[in-house]
This record gives C-alpha cells, structure tokens and sequence, in this order.
C-alpha cells in the first residue's frame, strides 16, 4: 500500500517538531579566569555563546576587592564594573534571537558620592530592529558601598527575540529618567545575566519538508511507471 500525500505532509511537519532545536537557558557570570582585566571602549569578549563589548568609557572585570572602599556588596565573585559614563553591550555570536530573563546589579558612586539619583537601564534591540526600554531604581544604601541585587519579573517580558541588549546608568530627576548628563555618575556593576537563546528552526523544517518531497516525487514516478 503506497503512502499518500497527507501522510507525508503530516510525517514532515512531525519530523521538524522533533528535529527543532529547542530553548536554550544561560547566564553569562564572568567568572572564567580569562576575562579579568580592563576593556577599553570598543573592546570585545566572549562567554559561551556571547559577545559582550564595553561602550562610552572602560570597564573592569574583577571581584569587589579590585574596587576598595566604593566596591558593591553582596557579591564575592567577579563581575563586570562599568566605569563613569561606560554602559555593557550583550549580543549573541550567531546573531540568535534571545530573551532577557534577569541579572544581579549594583550601583557603585564617585569618590567624593554625588548628589545627583541615578537609575539602572536596559535598552534591547529585537530582531526588526525596533528598541524596547525599561528602567530600575538601585537598591539604597546608607554607606558609600551599594548592595547588588536581583532584577526579575515582568517587566523583562518586553525583552524577547532580541539581537541585542545595552546596559547603562542615566540620570533620574523629577521621576523622569535620562534627563540630566550624569558627569560620570553612571558607574554600576553587573553580573549573571540570565538569557535564553531560542535556534531559529528553518533549517530544520526545510530538512522535513525535503525529505517529503522527495518521497512524494518517488511515489509520483512509481504512479507514472504503472
């Protein structure tokens, strides 16, 4: 009994429901020993699967220790210190759609502090290309030395299917952030920066789909033949 047409159909799109590459779940810690070190703006480096580039001004990737008395607290592995001005740019290797799932963050003052409030910003980019914004205020602190502390929830939901994700500090006057320069006030750190990556499936469906009509061209020839 030769197979019909539905059935092969049906067989290929079961083929790319197992063949799909499924959700993938990371978190960049910067805690690899080959990270540590200064970056210049423009300066580049790679944990898995992405690349992460320092922006406006440099950043340090160390623990508390290398920032002294201003370092944050709650945090004894290495992160990343985004100094003055600096901001955190997070893109896949690949170009991969990813979403934002969470990360830990601290904000870490000028040495004299100034009086200026400052705020955390995301700004993601998705894949067409259109920007998505969100905003957290710092946890506070009655010492020159700022807690880190987790961002989950919600809002993050407005992160998805990202090309890319920059992190940075701006101003925050009359509940309205990004109004003022922060003259190097929007120094922050950052760490594990939880993403997950979702392959796109095409190659997979083409495969099925191929893989269908060649057995449909087959049974044609076999129809002709008769």
């Amino acid at each position: 009994m030769n197979p019909q047409p539905w059935r092969l159909a049906a067989g290929a799109l079961l083929a790319a429901a197992l063949l799909s590459p499924t959700a993938h779940a990371d978190v960049v810690d910067f805690d690899p020993e080959e990270l540590s070190g200064v970056y210049l703006p423009g300066d580049s480096f790679t944990q898995g699967s992405f690349v992460l580039t320092a922006l406006g001004d440099f950043g340090v990737i160390d623990t508390a220790t290398a920032l002294g008395a201003l370092a944050p607290s709650g945090n004894n592995t290495p992160f990343y210190f985004a100094s003055n001005d600096g901001r955190l740019s997070l893109a896949h290797a690949t170009s991969a759609g990813f979403s934002l799932d969470g990360f830990s963050a601290a904000f870490v003052a000028l040495d004299p502090p100034s009086a200026q409030s400052t705020v955390l910003v995301a700004r993601g980019t998705l894949q067409d290309d259109s920007q998505v914004t969100a905003v957290w205020q710092f946890a506070a602190s009655n010492t020159s030395s700022f807690p880190f502390t987790a961002y989950v929830g919600a809002s993050f939901g407005v992160f998805d299917n990202l090309k890319q994700v920059d992190f940075y500090a701006c101003s925050w006057v009359g509940g309205v952030a990004c109004t003022e320069p922060t003259l190097n006030n929007g120094q922050f750190a950052i760490d594990n920066i939880a993403v997950t990556v979702v392959p796109e499936p095409h190659s997979a469906l083409l495969m099925a789909l191929g893989l269908a009509g060649v057995a449909g061209l087959g049974l044609r020839r076999r129809r002709d033949v008769r």
